[in-house]
């Protein structure tokens, strides 16, 4: 009797495929099996990271710019006060004001056709007629930073660069208790020691100062009580026109730069409104704009486009970041005023 001997099918597989030469095209045989795809690939970035990066590069911005305005504000007054001991036309605080704002009217609606892709004008007045009482909301910090931008003048006026910055860090501390109490924002045990040590040492920078007297640093008029007195009144102002700000901003689905336009619309009519009713020096035109252009040096034109551009980055802190981190990075313009 003959025995048939049966393969098994693992038997079978094996033989049959080293039987099987492998195919003279290059392509793989169907009995190998193909190695795994073990390519890495690196995930897509995530939105909460891309808003971290935002948030950082908006941030970086502001201390540039807080360091590039305190300069510039001492240097534009001493610019004017040149001018005015050489018999030339100088602006007043309040024209300086009204062209930064006026400025800004310029880049919002800029920034506005970018992103809408349309007529910008159009679209402010049409929202302005379909949401007349939100658009009277940035009323209160229109004239605020209106009155804030000309107590700075004169803050810069009486005090140097370094020390100016030094007290616009009372911001933080006005910032705080403006976040508490209008937005009811908690602060851990962290912050408020922090912001005991920040009064703390501008207290101390304070008895320092009044010791000092005026005739160090540079070769500007300083009255140094005044200019430390005036920088108080700013950072309290800063810090709640700021925060109501905030309020507005988060509060309300409106374009940031249409926000934008209606604030700086409502500084232009306060600032002009006062430029128009103070008469201009002897030696300065009278007509508005020929002021404008003649008394503006070119230490204030640099002051006047440094203010603008960081009104709005502000803004745009403000709006994807909060009051107390933009007033709290501001202390590292510091380290960009040390002279020496």
């Amino acid at each position: 009797m003959s025995h048939v001997r049966q393969r098994s099918p693992r038997q079978s597989v094996d033989e049959d495929s080293m039987a099987s030469p492998a195919p003279m095209d290059g392509t793989a045989s169907p009995f190998i099996p193909k190695k795994p795809d073990i390519t890495l690939q690196m995930p897509p970035p995530t939105k909460e990271g891309r808003f971290s990066l935002l948030k950082g590069v908006l941030l970086a911005g502001v201390v540039v710019q807080n360091a590039a305005m305190n300069v510039t504000a001492r240097w534009s007054r001493i610019e004017a006060l040149e001018r005015e001991e050489q018999g030339i036309c100088h602006a007043s605080p309040g024209a300086v004001v009204l062209v930064i704002e006026s400025m800004k009217i310029f880049l919002s609606l800029l920034f506005l056709a970018v992103e809408l892709r349309a007529n910008p004008i159009t679209s402010v007045v049409r929202t302005t007629m379909k949401n007349p009482l939100e658009c009277l909301k940035v009323v209160v910090p229109a004239v605020l930073y209106v009155i804030q931008n000309q107590l700075l003048l004169v803050a810069a006026a009486n005090l140097e660069a370094p020390v100016l910055g030094l007290f616009g860090q009372l911001k933080i501390l006005t910032t705080a208790l403006c976040s508490v109490v209008l937005l009811g924002r908690q602060l851990g045990k962290r912050r408020w020691v922090a912001l005991y040590v920040l009064t703390a040492g501008i207290a101390t920078v304070q008895a320092s100062q009044m010791h000092s007297g005026s005739e160090s640093g540079d070769n500007g008029a300083k009255n140094v009580p005044l200019g430390l007195l005036v920088t108080f009144v700013v950072a309290s102002l800063s810090g709640f026109s700021g925060v109501y700000f905030e309020k507005v901003l988060k509060g309300s689905p409106m374009s940031l730069w249409t926000r934008n336009v209606h604030l700086a619309l409502f500084s232009v009519f306060t600032a002009g409104s006062q430029v128009y009713s103070s008469p201009n020096g002897a030696s300065c035109p009278a007509a508005l704009i020929d002021y404008v252009l003649e008394g503006l040096g070119p230490v204030a034109w640099a002051y006047v486009l440094i203010q603008a551009g960081g009104g709005l980055l502000i803004a745009a802190v403000i709006k994807y970041a909060d009051n107390i981190l933009k007033a709290s990075v501001t202390q590292r313009t510091l380290k960009l005023l040390q002279l020496g």
